[in-house]
């Protein structure tokens, strides 16, 4: 995590235009060395939706991390880098042609699908492609199920599988996505004793899969309770040894906010303090959209005041209030029973804490507003 003490020994808050998202380049390389030596073999592909601010990519890159990515757009931006085509996936089983005959072209290789319209597309644009079929896992215990919109239920697998296979493209592998941050380290255990099953299946009927994709979901520490990267280590492995019987497997992982997530703090300031009824509220000029879009799903974020860490508020001058942001939509209401100080006031810099990911992605200009600035903090 991002240390408030190190945010100001390399950024003066008074120079800094709020908001704006300070992030440490150390932490980013840390989570990532730490996933990919956390299960033997794995290769990262970074989730670039979570974050895809041009100097993190470039810095990933540099680092060896691959990409899965979904659009022209974040193709565009990794050419642009001189991003080895090899590096890069797309696990988005739903993607327009026009991104599919780009990728290919480009030389990448790798596609997920959970359709036939889905195979059919990647067979007319990405002909010879290495195609990776999604399934519904059990998503209990993350914020952010994932299974509703994506995968097939793996009764379908086989015939998926066969009809990828009668088409112009390989059959290759298994994905899943046991939901954003996920709680719950067992989904990813009953995750790979599906993957299992349906291995064995189309092997039965001369389908010969070689790549797993554990997908996404690695959680960062917020308000609750959070495994380690090693709990989940554990599952897998454990759960790979028993249900592949050593068999030589491809694998990758696809983080997204356990790569960037803790690396960034966002800092705001106050714009607003009003009573209105029994309720405190405070204004940010940070909001549901330009940058906390996750919050109207329920996401918490720790927040602590300048005012807090400089040893100016007792505890009992702490009052509850509901935290929005600047736009004129009531929508943009963040969060509820905060406790923060009684006495914040104009300016007053606000920090949110762990918010590196789904921050900026999601912030637009509505109403005007810009989205927040990034700094990254470079220790060469």
């Amino acid at each position: 995590m991002l240390s408030i003490e190190k945010l100001k020994k390399y950024y003066s808050l008074d120079e800094l235009k709020t908001p704006c998202l300070i992030m440490d380049k150390s932490i980013i390389k840390q989570k990532y060395e730490a996933i990919k030596n956390s299960i033997n073999g794995v290769r990262v592909f970074y989730a670039m939706k979570a974050n895809p601010n041009i100097e993190i990519l470039r810095f990933l890159n540099e680092l060896g991390c691959g990409f899965e990515i979904a659009s022209v757009n974040e193709l565009n931006d990794l050419l642009s880098l001189k991003v080895d085509p090899k590096k890069i996936i797309s696990s988005n089983p739903l993607k327009v042609p026009e991104f599919i005959k780009k990728a290919h072209e480009a030389g990448v290789e790798y596609f997920a699908f959970d359709s036939e319209m889905e195979i059919d597309k990647l067979s007319e644009y990405a002909p010879g492609a290495k195609v990776y079929l999604r399934i519904v896992v059990d998503n209990t215990g993350s914020d952010w199920p994932l299974s509703n919109k994506f995968g097939a239920d793996s009764s379908r697998a086989l015939d998926l599988l066969k009809y990828a296979q009668n088409s112009k493209v390989i059959p290759y592998g298994i994905t899943f996505h046991v939901g954003s941050q996920c709680l719950n380290p067992m989904n990813w255990s009953n995750a790979l004793i599906t993957t299992a099953e349906i291995f064995n299946l189309a092997k039965k009927n001369g389908i010969d899969l070689k790549l797993i994709n554990l997908g996404g979901g690695i959680p960062i520490q917020h308000i609750k309770k959070t495994p380690q990267i090693e709990e989940i280590k554990f599952q897998i492995e454990k759960t790979l040894k028993e249900a592949f019987n050593h068999q030589d497997l491809e694998l990758i992982i696809e983080p997204g906010r356990a790569v960037v997530g803790d690396s960034g703090n966002l800092v705001t300031s106050v714009i607003l303090k009003a009573q209105r009824g029994s309720e405190n509220w405070l204004y940010l000029d940070v909001g549901v959209f330009n940058g906390l879009m996750e919050s109207i799903e329920g996401f918490t974020y720790e927040i602590v005041s300048e005012k807090e860490l400089n040893g100016l508020t007792h505890k009992d001058d702490l009052i509850p209030y509901t935290i929005a942001g600047p736009s004129c939509d009531s929508v943009d209401t963040m969060f509820k029973n905060y406790y923060l100080p009684r006495d914040l006031t104009l300016g007053d810099k606000i920090y949110i804490i762990n918010a590196g990911a789904y921050t900026i992605s999601y912030a637009s200009r509505f109403n005007g507003f810009e989205p927040p600035r990034v700094y990254l903090i470079d220790e060469k």
